[in-house]
């Protein structure tokens, strides 16, 4: 299980890498607008790696665990 975290790590990882290059490539707006392109670049990354991160803990991880009633209740 934990290699599966580790990959879309490295997968997220790698998404922030070719954000920011296409960003330097493609969209060269002088020094100043790049950096800020880029940290809105990485800072959505971050946030999304963090959303996946949160919930693929939660389900393997559940804080409540459900309760099964019996046949007859």
């Amino acid at each position: 299980m934990a290699a599966g975290f580790l990959l879309t790590s490295v997968y997220f990882l790698f998404a922030s890498l070719v954000g920011t290059l296409s960003v330097k490539l493609w969209y060269d707006k002088g020094s100043a607008a790049n950096k800020l392109h880029m940290l809105l670049v990485n800072t959505a990354v971050i946030c999304c790696y963090l959303i996946w991160a949160i919930v693929w803990m939660a389900q393997w991880h559940p804080l409540v665990v459900p309760i099964l009633k019996a046949e007859g209740e």
